[in-house]
């Protein structure tokens, strides 16, 4: 069983990954939810996390705060699985998401206005 980081200030939105996760039984996978994205790298290291999904934000503040984050968390582990939720409405986000991809820096990313059940496929293709 993969433990998945929800990391993400949404706490609707990790709630709700997160429950339908634990009421999935056929997902191989255990939810954790990381709602400090500056602490986040050391709860995935407490956790174990095996996948790192980060909820990005159109806000250019936040931008530099997750690309340290993926840094920060392939570092600590190149083994980690990471994949970003990415706003398709930002320009600058979905840039971000394609270097850090091509760069090897994370693993995929998904726009947040697909369905859950791509979503779930990507994180079950990792």
């Amino acid at each position: 069983m993969k433990k998945i980081g929800l990391i993400t200030k949404n706490k609707v939105l990790a709630q709700s990954l997160s429950l339908l996760i634990k009421n999935n039984l056929d997902l191989p996978f255990e939810p954790y939810i990381l709602l400090s994205p500056g602490q986040a790298a050391v709860d995935a290291e407490i956790f174990g996390i095996d996948i790192a999904v980060i909820e990005m934000n159109a806000e250019a503040s936040e931008e530099a705060e997750v690309t340290s984050l993926y840094k920060e968390l392939r570092k600590t582990n190149p083994d980690r699985q990471i994949l970003l939720l990415v706003p398709q409405d930002s320009k600058c986000s979905r840039d971000i998401a394609m270097t850090a991809v091509n760069s090897k820096a994370v693993d995929d990313y998904v726009f947040l206005d697909t369905s859950l059940d791509y979503l779930l496929a990507k994180l079950l293709a990792l």
